[in-house]
């Protein structure tokens, strides 16, 4: 990594623009391909690969300890070591150890809960907005009916009947954002319909099937990608939000709700016990939010050049 402030080719000084600060410090984050994006969404988008790095390679890391078992004794205040950066819980657990692996509990809920909805939702999407009929009717009330409910007390619902697991909150977190899917998908399937290229498809006698995923679903995922990070920052909310209920991720599993339910009765005299869990979610759901903008403006851009 270049030192940016000691290097002879870059200096920066008062009137630096963040942009060339960003792009010296870290060349790599170059090739992260952004057209027209503002430095902000450049820090959002690199904070969100480091992310998915640390929740992919977070056991591979040296010298961290596992986030389940006591580290030392409790001290609430950081020490210069990689375990005790945030210092440790109640127990003496490392509280950086446990946001890092938390990153992978909430990543890998938020990858398969959204897998679920994107699978679910664009191929009921698609058969309402290309059959249009029963098929749009029952689509549009199953829709509305998800999005009438509040996602997060139905949950807990389900949570409280079934018990607190991985499993429960990754379906029923999966389930709800269907609807915003395939009312995307649907709106996209009836603007292309018509399209030239769809009419010579169906001309040369393509199938319906064909059509759908040969020539509709390529356009479809622009549209589909601009909504999914807003989305995905109201799963790590509402993932973070059961969690501190008790009604998430399971104890001693990491997770950033988790984490803050348990230190609210410390936190009066010890603060800094949610410092990390908190900046973990605040951080995460605005990086998540700032590339939604950034990809929903691309998409405004591209169908008003279009």
């Amino acid at each position: 990594m270049t030192d940016v402030g000691n290097s002879p080719v870059f200096k920066p000084g008062p009137d630096a623009k963040l942009g060339e600060i960003v792009r010296h410090a870290m060349p790599w984050s170059s090739r992260l391909k952004l057209p027209g994006a503002s430095p902000f969404e450049m820090l959002a988008a690199i904070f969100l690969v480091l992310l998915v790095l640390i929740a992919l390679f977070v056991d591979f890391i040296p010298g961290l300890v596992s986030p389940k078992l006591p580290y030392g004794d409790f001290s609430a205040l950081p020490e210069w070591s990689l375990n005790g950066l945030l210092g440790t819980d109640d127990i003496g657990r490392s509280i950086f150890s446990r946001v890092l692996y938390g990153a992978r509990t909430s990543m890998m809920i938020v990858a398969i809960s959204t897998t679920i909805a994107l699978v679910a939702g664009l191929l009921l999407g698609m058969l309402a907005g290309y059959y249009r009929g029963i098929f749009e009717r029952a689509i549009d009330l199953f829709a509305n009916a998800l999005a009438a409910m509040p996602s997060t007390l139905v949950v807990l619902a389900f949570v409280a009947v079934t018990g607190p697991s991985v499993v429960t909150i990754i379906v029923v977190l999966g389930i709800f954002d269907i609807g915003t899917y395939a009312r995307v998908a649907k709106a996209g399937v009836i603007s292309q319909s018509n399209r030239d290229y769809v009419l010579a498809a169906r001309a040369m006698g393509a199938t319906d099937g064909r059509i759908l995923l040969k020539e509709i679903l390529p356009n479809l995922i622009p549209a589909l990608t601009a909504v999914m990070p807003t989305l995905m920052a109201g799963l790590i909310i509402t993932e973070g939000s059961l969690s501190f209920l008790g009604y998430g991720i399971p104890a001693p599993a990491p997770s950033w709700g988790g984490m803050i339910a348990s230190s609210t009765d410390l936190l009066s005299r010890f603060p800094i016990l949610i410092v990390g869990p908190v900046l973990a979610i605040v951080l995460t759901v605005y990086a998540f939010n700032t590339i939604g903008d950034y990809l929903a403006q691309r998409l405004n851009n591209r169908e008003r050049e279009s």
